[in-house]
């Protein structure tokens, strides 16, 4: 129930719904949840003396952190792999907001590490469409949701792509018509931002079929909607139904990331791989494996 006299906003995804606008009201609900309080104690903390870019990277400083996360992955990944460049994909693009950080995380990492990044996103470009399944969450989205400014948005990309249309028909013909450049700059980052069961089940045609040249053999994946569903319903509910009808190429939550990564993001348990298993590639040493020893100390 709301109080009186204090306005509200929706927020999207909230199981709540509604947060209080103005005043002292809408500083302490920011800062009694775990995921608006980590990002207005990181905008408290670029601000320090010190904090230079490299650092804000380092600790997840940035905005939009579990996308650099997913850039870093794939360009560590890639190079040390032998390859040349890496493509990362955003699905569901909405106004355009993640695109553009990823855009700019892709930038940072290139320059860091060597390695290209291609940096597309996919949308339908006029909003969500109507609900296709109870799955669909259609309590929290509906048609018209997050719709684009396509126009405005171009000519703010730079050199990421924007593919606009029914994603069934465009990831099939992206796939296609990249299909020699993704050997070169194969996808090692992946955000799901669909909203929908259905949606997110389309998306997951990227990794459906038999070829492995355009992924890299372990894909980092983020999935934006899974706070406040459960795992049958959703992106879960589509990444649960994409494993049971392939074990060879499972994809799950990576597990105790949150331990490993600075500042213990609550974005990080929404981090999520693919593994490959079948990839020709999939036991070359990564990122992580040094082979060190560890004898016995005394």
């Amino acid at each position: 129930m709301v109080r009186p006299g204090v306005r509200t906003t929706a927020q999207k995804g909230h199981p709540f719904g509604r947060r209080p606008v103005g005043g002292l009201s809408e500083l302490l609900w920011d800062w009694s949840k775990s995921g608006t309080r980590q990002a207005a104690r990181n905008r408290l903390l670029r601000r320090l003396p010190g904090v230079d870019l490299a650092a804000a990277y380092r600790f997840g400083l940035v905005e939009r952190p579990h996308y650099a996360y997913g850039v870093r992955r794939a360009t560590e990944s890639a190079g040390r792999l032998g390859h040349r460049g890496v493509t990362v994909v955003e699905f569901g693009v909405a106004g355009g907001n993640g695109l553009l950080a990823l855009a700019e995380h892709a930038r940072y990492y290139a320059a860091a590490t060597g390695v290209a990044v291609r940096v597309v996103g996919f949308d339908g470009g006029v909003g969500m469409p109507a609900a296709e399944d109870p799955r669909d969450l259609p309590y929290l989205f509906g048609p018209g949701f997050y719709a684009m400014d396509q126009d405005r948005l171009r000519t703010r990309l730079g050199t990421a792509e924007l593919v606009v249309g029914d994603l069934a028909e465009t990831l099939p013909a992206f796939l296609a018509g990249s299909a020699e450049r993704l050997r070169d700059h194969p996808v090692g980052f992946v955000a799901l931002d669909l909203d929908y069961y259905s949606s997110t089940t389309t998306a997951l045609g990227l990794f459906r079929g038999s070829a492995h040249e355009h992924l890299l053999p372990r894909v980092t994946c983020y999935l934006d909607d899974l706070p406040g569903t459960i795992d049958r319903i959703g992106e879960a509910a589509a990444v649960g139904v994409f494993n049971a009808k392939h074990p060879d190429r499972p994809i799950g939550r990576v597990i105790g990331l949150r331990a490993f990564t600075p500042l213990d993001p609550p974005w990080a348990d929404q981090i999520y791989v693919h593994h490959r298993l079948d990839h020709p590639d999939y036991a070359r040493l990564e990122i992580g494996a040094t082979g060190d020893q560890l004898p016995l100390t005394g």
